[in-house]
């Protein structure tokens, strides 16, 4: 005899309960972040600059490049701001590259970095440095009243780690009250997935502060830095280390080639980081996310907004409370 298993069909009023439980409504009630932009000199002119590094010119790099420089001549023409683009990548175009990046089979044997500036510099008139080696915490050179955004496109831990000592290099040299003046934009991607995260504080003391008016929190000031939010991004994978690779084992590009990974997917992550760029600088109602994820596989996107419970989960913190306070409090206005 058969065990019959009967299902309870739940009430309507459970139905709701049990929607309202899992639906996320934090978009609600994201506070915009506000970034301490160049300043004008003494003499009323713009003296200073945002200066955008694009660390990595291949599989999500290359889609990202005509993005920022788009950016920049829109910022200049309609902010009147001075953006100043570095391009940054030691590798060169393979035949492997052209299925998967944004190069064309003529280009083969250049440069990434030096192709991508000669090719949107004279489309655009926009001028663009370009360091043809690996990135160093050395190439970000501030002044009083810059402001730097470090867009990561790599594939490996160490090059990770080096954009995040830039962040530690900014909070020690500026006063620790300060606004941040170096942002990490990082972008990831796996073999159809995907994620962008932005951030400077790379640690929960340098968070505290960041809702000035906690617990009203009508903007945000600071956000965890991509290592923050994902430690795991500074810990160097097994594929990464060419003596520990396995036999057989494949670069993305090949992967894409054989249709191990989807063509597809880091123009994707490109789009969403250039989205953030533009909320950022161009869009009044400004950036109210600090982490995005994708999935081409089941195309879905899903974000993570700049509340206190969500910088406080995203930090490890249980209480918002104990993680933040306000600015204006003590004598201290």
């Amino acid at each position: 005899m058969k065990h019959r298993v009967t299902i309870r069909k739940p009430k309507r009023k459970e139905l709701r309960d049990n929607i309202a439980d899992n639906l996320d409504l934090s978009h609600l009630n994201a506070a915009p972040l506000k970034l301490a932009l160049p300043e004008r000199n003494h003499q009323g002119d713009l003296g200073h600059a945002l200066k955008i590094y694009l660390v990595g010119c291949g599989g999500t790099g290359s889609w990202l490049a005509p993005h920022l420089v788009r950016l920049a001549r829109f910022l200049r023409e309609t902010r009147q701001m001075q953006v100043r683009l570095t391009f940054i990548d030691p590798d060169t175009v393979e035949m492997k590259n052209v299925f998967r990046q944004n190069f064309g089979e003529a280009e083969v044997g250049g440069h990434k970095a030096e192709l991508l500036a000669l090719r949107y510099a004279a489309a655009w008139g926009q001028s663009i440095q370009v360091h043809n080696t690996p990135f160093d915490k050395g190439l970000v050179q501030l002044e009083y009243g810059d402001l730097s955004v470090i867009v990561g496109c790599v594939d490996n831990a160490a090059a990770r780690r080096e954009i995040a000592e830039t962040l530690t290099q900014d909070y020690t040299q500026r006063n620790t009250e300060g606004l941040p003046r170096s942002w990490w934009l990082d972008c990831g991607n796996g073999k159809d997935t995907g994620q962008v995260l932005f951030g400077a504080a790379r640690n929960a003391r340098q968070l505290q502060h960041a809702f000035p008016y906690f617990p009203n929190p009508s903007f945000c000031v600071n956000l965890p830095a991509p290592d923050l939010q994902h430690p795991d991004l500074l810990e160097t994978r097994s594929d990464e280390t060419p003596s520990r690779q396995p036999r057989g084992a494949i670069s993305c590009a090949e992967m894409a080639l054989i249709g191990d990974q989807s063509p597809s997917i880091n123009a994707m992550v490109a789009n969403v980081a250039a989205t953030y760029l533009w909320r950022l600088f161009a869009d009044p109602t400004g950036l109210t996310t600090f982490a995005t994820y994708c999935n081409l596989d089941v195309f879905s996107v899903r974000s993570r907004f700049i509340t206190p419970d969500s910088l406080a989960q995203a930090i490890g913190a249980r209480n918002p409370e104990r993680a933040f306070r306000s600015w204006f409090v003590g004598g201290r206005k």
